[in-house]
C-alpha cells in the first residue's frame, strides 16, 4: 500500500516539469514527508484538465458519501478490484497523477523495520489516482498493485506498491484510460530509519 509520499520541489519545478499551470497552491508547502492518514492537500493534474495544477485532499470521498464516511479505507485503491468496489467502480475514468518525487515503505526484516525513500533519484514523477468531487470537496486516491521488481524485497509483507508514471508518454495514457503499465526501475534509499521489535 502507500501511505507516505514526499514532494519537495519548489513550485516553479513542479510547473516546469509538468508543463501545466499552478492554481490554488498557496496553501501548500513543500515537505519531506507527507502522511495520508492527515488528509493532506497534495497537487495532483486530472484528466478534466490537463494543463492545470490544482491542490487535491488525499483520502477519496465518493460523490454519493454522507458524513460518517470513512476515508481511511480510500486512501489507496487497488487496480485489480477497481470494477467492483462501490467507491470506485462509477469513477474508474476520473483518472489523475499525483505529482510526488518519493514514496516511503517499510521492509520488514529478523523482527525490525527497516524505511525506505522509494523513486527515481529524487525526480519528479507521477502516481496513478482516482478522484471524485463530494459538494465542494475535491480528493482522491493512489492506485495501487502488485509489487514488482525491488518492490518485492522492500514491501515483502503485503507485496504491493503505488501505480508510478515516470514519463509523459505513461502519464497521458494513464489520463486518458488507456493501457499502461506500472514503473518499478525504482532507486532506493534504505535505513533512513530503523525501529528493533519490542518482542
Amino acid at each position: 500500500m502507500c501511505y507516505q509520499t514526499k514532494i519537495t520541489k519548489k513550485k516553479e519545478e513542479i510547473q516546469r516539469q509538468f508543463d501545466a499551470r499552478i492554481s490554488g497552491l498557496d496553501e501548500f508547502d513543500p515537505s519531506e514527508v507527507i502522511k495520508a492518514f492527515d488528509f493532506p492537500k497534495t497537487p495532483v493534474i486530472t484528466d478534466e484538465d490537463p494543463k492545470l495544477i490544482q491542490l487535491y485532499q488525499w483520502g477519496l470521498i465518493p460523490y454519493w458519501a454522507d458524513e460518517s464516511w470513512n476515508r481511511q479505507y480510500t486512501l489507496n485503491a487497488r487496480i485489480e478490484t477497481l470494477e467492483e468496489k462501490p467507491s470506485f467502480k462509477n469513477i474508474t475514468n476520473n483518472r489523475c497523477l499525483i505529482i510526488v518525487n518519493g514514496f516511503y515503505e517499510w521492509q520488514h526484516i529478523n523482527g525490525s523495520k527497516i524505511k525506505y525513500d522509494i523513486g527515481f533519484n529524487n525526480e519528479l514523477f507521477a502516481l496513478a489516482g482516482l478522484y471524485d468531487h463530494c459538494s465542494d470537496t475535491k480528493t482522491y486516491a493512489v492506485v495501487t498493485t502488485e509489487a514488482q521488481g525491488v518492490m518485492r524485497e522492500i514491501h515483502n509483507t503485503k507485496l504491493r506498491m503505488p501505480f508510478a508514471l515516470y514519463d509523459q508518454d505513461e502519464m497521458q495514457a494513464w489520463l486518458n484510460c488507456k493501457d499502461v503499465k506500472p514503473r518499478y526501475d525504482f532507486t532506493t534509499n534504505p535505513g533512513l530509519y530503523q525501529q528493533q521489535s519490542l518482542f
